[in-house]
């Protein structure tokens, strides 16, 4: 389904269950990161650990150009269409990366548990968030209700010993894409990271 808003295009769309399993836990509303998409390695690989365990996963795409200058509206607006399409009465989950961690504001005025990857915690990098980092991490470390929050040490935009109200998983030498140098570990790394966010979401679907 796609939804424009001032101009700036997204798309919402259901990811087809190629491997289900499990017996239906909620709905995952997912939004990538400015330039991360959902097809990508870290939240394709996280989408599937869901659907394994019987989670629906929404996500959220869009073009680069899409993406205001101002970004907070757009992504609050892209979260309020993911949740529109959650089925009554079931549990939610939200996944966000990098841009999409925005959604945290919206989130915990929703009361929703969330994990959020590689957030902007600092003003920093190629995409930085100026004017929103600080506030984005005050939400985030102040989040209220069950979180897991998961950054790497070479991301710089990344605070080290990050820690809030929630799970933290702070990887060692990974930078935004949660990848390192040697790409074996990086597989490695990116299984970790989807098996946690999986052990996660088991707990908040009791």
């Amino acid at each position: 389904m796609g939804v424009a808003m001032a101009g700036h295009e997204f798309t919402v769309r259901e990811v087809e269950v190629s491997y289900p399993g499990g017996d239906r836990r909620g709905t995952v509303l997912m939004l990538p990161g400015r330039a991360y998409s959902c097809d990508m390695s870290l939240l394709a690989w996280t989408t599937r650990a869901l659907q394994s365990i019987g989670w629906t996963v929404l996500q959220a795409e869009w073009d680069l150009s899409a993406v205001p200058a101002e970004p907070h509206a757009f992504i609050k607006d892209v979260a309020h269409q993911l949740d529109e399409r959650k089925r009554p009465a079931e549990p939610v989950l939200i996944v966000a990366k990098s841009l999409g961690t925005l959604a945290a504001h919206w989130g915990a005025e929703k009361g929703y548990p969330a994990v959020w990857l590689t957030t902007v915690l600092k003003a920093a990098g190629v995409y930085p968030l100026p004017g929103h980092s600080d506030a984005l991490a005050q939400r985030i470390r102040e989040y209220p209700t069950q979180n897991l929050v998961v950054g790497g040490t070479a991301d710089i935009s990344w605070q080290t010993g990050f820690r809030g109200t929630g799970q933290v998983l702070e990887i060692e030498g990974a930078d935004h894409s949660l990848e390192v140098a040697d790409w074996r570990t990086s597989v490695k790394q990116h299984e970790a990271v989807a098996a946690a966010v999986a052990h996660f979401a088991v707990g908040v679907a009791g």
